[in-house]
C-alpha cells in the first residue's frame, strides 16, 4: 500500500467520524438544556461540597457538561452521550427545583449510598479523567452533607414553617 492510500483512507475515516457524531442514536443530550441553572438550587450546600459536585459529578449529573475535544468524534461521542443521559436520568443537580420533597430526600439517599459505598465515579469514567476520583475526605463530606440535608428536608415537610402552611392549619372550615 503506498502512503497515498493510507493517507486517503485516515482522511475518510477522520471526516466519516465527525460526519457521524452529527448522529445521536440514544438522543442528544446536548440539546434542550440549560446550563445555567444552577446545581442544587434550593438546597443549602457548603461551598466546599458544592465545589466537589460541580468539579467530580456534574459532567454526568447536571447540565454543565464539560465536554472533552474527544467526545466530538463517533463513536466516541456516542458512548459519551449515552453515559451523560444515564447520569442526568438518575440524578440531575441542574433540575433540582423542579423536583418535589419525596424525590428530593430519594436523591440524597441514593447519592449518600453510591459515595459510601465507593460506587461512584464509575471506575471507567475515572481511568479517563483521574482528576474526578473521590478521595476519602471528599466521600466522608458528601455522604455527611447527603444525610444531613435529608434530615432537613424531612423536617421541613414534617414541620412547616411558613404563614401560610399555619394558617391553612388554624383555619375554620
Amino acid at each position: 500500500m503506498n502512503l497515498a492510500r493510507v493517507q486517503l483512507a485516515l482522511g475518510c475515516m477522520f471526516a466519516l467520524g465527525i460526519a457521524l457524531s452529527t448522529v445521536h442514536p440514544w438522543g442528544n443530550p446536548r440539546a434542550g438544556i440549560h446550563p445555567e441553572a444552577p446545581l442544587l438550587g434550593t438546597s443549602q450546600v457548603p461551598d466546599n461540597v458544592r465545589a466537589i459536585l460541580e468539579t467530580k459529578c456534574g459532567d454526568c449529573h447536571s447540565e454543565k457538561t464539560r465536554y472533552p475535544i474527544y467526545s466530538h468524534f463517533a463513536p466516541v461521542t456516542w458512548m459519551i452521550d449515552r453515559d451523560v443521559r444515564q447520569g442526568r436520568s438518575n440524578m440531575n443537580l441542574s433540575q433540582w427545583q423542579s423536583l418535589n420533597n419525596e424525590s428530593r430526600i430519594s436523591v440524597l439517599t441514593r447519592m449518600a449510598s453510591v459515595v459510601h459505598n465507593e460506587q461512584m465515579p464509575p471506575g471507567a469514567y475515572v481511568m479517563l479523567h483521574p482528576g474526578a476520583r473521590l478521595s476519602p475526605q471528599e466521600e466522608q463530606l458528601i455522604y455527611e452533607w447527603a444525610r444531613a440535608e435529608r434530615k432537613r428536608i424531612r423536617q421541613a415537610v414534617n414541620h412547616p414553617t411558613d404563614q401560610s402552611s399555619v394558617e391553612m392549619k388554624t383555619a375554620k372550615p
